[in-house]
Order: C-alpha cells, then structure tokens, then sequence
C-alpha cells in the first residue's frame, strides 16, 4: 500500500478533529518525526510517496494519538520560551500562557543585581531553566513532589547547559524555615477535581496531581499564599499562575496574607491567568 505526503496528512488530521483542535499541525508534527525532516519539507513534498517503514511508523503514531496521548509525549519534546524541554508522562506539559509567568518574573527581577528565586512545583523544569536562560546571576531552587518530576527537570537543566538546585519537597514541607527568597513563583494545580474539563482533550493522560490539588481548586494556592511570608524577604513577591475565573479569590487570599500591590496579568487569550503582590 502507498500513500503520499499530502494525502497522509489530510486522512491523520481528519481523524484528529475527534481528539485535537489543532489537528493539521499534530498530524503534521507527529509525519515530521516520522519522517526525520522539517515541516517544510512537507510542503515542499507533498506528493512524495512515504516509504513503508514510514508509513507503519506513522500509522502507529496516529494509533497512540486518537487514545489520545498528548502530540507532546509522542515526540518527547515541547517548545517553552523558545526552548526545546524533554517531556514524559511524569510531568506537566508546558503551556504558552505559562510564558507570561516567567516574564513577568524576569521584569520583577530587573530591580536586583543577584535575585534568589524559589520555583515551587517544578514539573519539567521549564520555568526554572528557563529564568537561568534569561537572566545570569539567579540563586534558584526548584522544589517538587515527585522524584520523576525532579529528575526530568535535572535532565532538561543539562540539556540547555544550566544547572538546578531541586529540593524533593510538599510545598513548603522540606524546606528550612528563612526569610531568604527575592521572589516565589509557581504554576501550581488549580482544576477543581470535580470539573469536567479534566476529562478534556488531552488532559486525561497528564498527571492529575499536575492538575488538581482538591475539591475546590485553590488548595495548593491557598498553601503557598499563607505560607509565602515565612520565606520571603521584606519586600518580596510572590508570582502565581491561576484559573482564568479565579483572580478574584487569589486576589482575596494574597490581601488576607499581608501582601501589598496585588496585580493582576492577562494571557494571550486576554483572561486573567497571573496574579503578583509584594510583601511590606
């Protein structure tokens, strides 16, 4: 059996339309891969017929798609702030609208000549490789609960040449007791466990750990708000990724704490997606 380039992209995204809302590009990027050849290369080609190693690779890929398994699990690798990161089942996959966190991280920055950061809830390490990318002269420490999580990060640090200090910890729970953060950051769970969007495309082969801390949505935020002032410094800030429709609570929380110019920061969708405060 033959089939052509083009003709195998249309038949795979026509099937993605049940499991995808970027059909043409999975079924592009999952063919590239196959292939070993850039997406250009597609286009350039589209009549080329596939080789038969080829085309039951691909065929395979589709299989494991339609389960469906993330694109970015599949190829082992996601793009985050123009960089590549390694990516398994253990972890998260890093997000576009998380880009804003770490930018808004790096401009709290500007202010300090040696900022020390602590990144809770590493995942895949994106955020954390990505702020020692960006900007040199960070003191960082990257904390998770899963040793897989930590791993993972360690092995995407090597691969972008960084180097991260990763604390095995529950929030708060390993860590000493210090006054000596510049700044916290975290895209923590915060998907309500009883919400429907959990059974959504592709979130139902992430880790649910990465996805929901509890009922309402808030728990590991509301851990990390209340116990923020123990380990920043005076004039400290804290930086936290949230559900687009729960700015208000986490706005709430951060006031309650202490913390002072509370900000709020919309994605590229334009929804609500980061709020930051500062400690007096």
């Amino acid at each position: 059996m033959t089939e052509q380039i083009g003709v195998a992209i249309r038949n795979a995204a026509a099937l993605f339309e049940k499991v995808s809302d970027s059909a043409r590009l999975d079924a592009e990027l999952l063919l590239t891969e196959c292939l070993q050849k850039p997406r250009s290369y597609l286009y350039s080609w589209p009549e080329e017929t596939l080789s038969e190693t080829v085309r039951l690779r691909f065929r395979e890929l589709i299989r494991q798609r339609m389960k469906p398994t993330p694109v970015a699990y599949l190829l082992g690798y996601r793009e985050f702030y123009s960089l590549e990161f390694k990516t398994t089942a253990a972890a998260l996959i890093p997000r576009p609208e998380t880009e804003l966190l770490v930018a808004m991280t790096l401009l709290l920055c500007e202010e300090l000549e040696h900022p020390r950061i602590l990144e809770m809830g590493t995942g895949s390490g994106a955020i954390s490789v990505a702020l020692l990318k960006q900007r040199s002269g960070i003191d960082l420490i990257s904390t998770d609960i899963s040793i897989e999580c930590l791993q993972l990060a360690s092995e995407n640090a090597t691969l972008h040449g960084v180097k991260l200090n990763c604390i095995k910890s529950n929030w708060y729970q390993s860590l000493h007791e210090g006054k000596v953060f510049d700044l916290i950051v975290s895209n923590p769970p915060y998907i309500a466990a009883d919400d429907s969007y959990l059974m959504q495309g592709d979130l139902p082969a992430e880790p649910a750990l990465a996805l929901t801390p509890g009922q309402t949505g808030l728990e590991a935020i509301e851990k990390i708000i209340y116990g923020a002032a123990d380990y920043l410094k005076s004039r400290g800030y804290l930086v936290l990724e949230h559900g687009h429709d729960q700015a208000d609570e986490v706005c709430n929380m951060l006031e309650l704490a202490g913390f002072q110019k509370i900000q709020n920061e919309r994605d590229f969708s334009g929804l609500p997606r980061l709020s930051y405060a500062r400690l007096p």
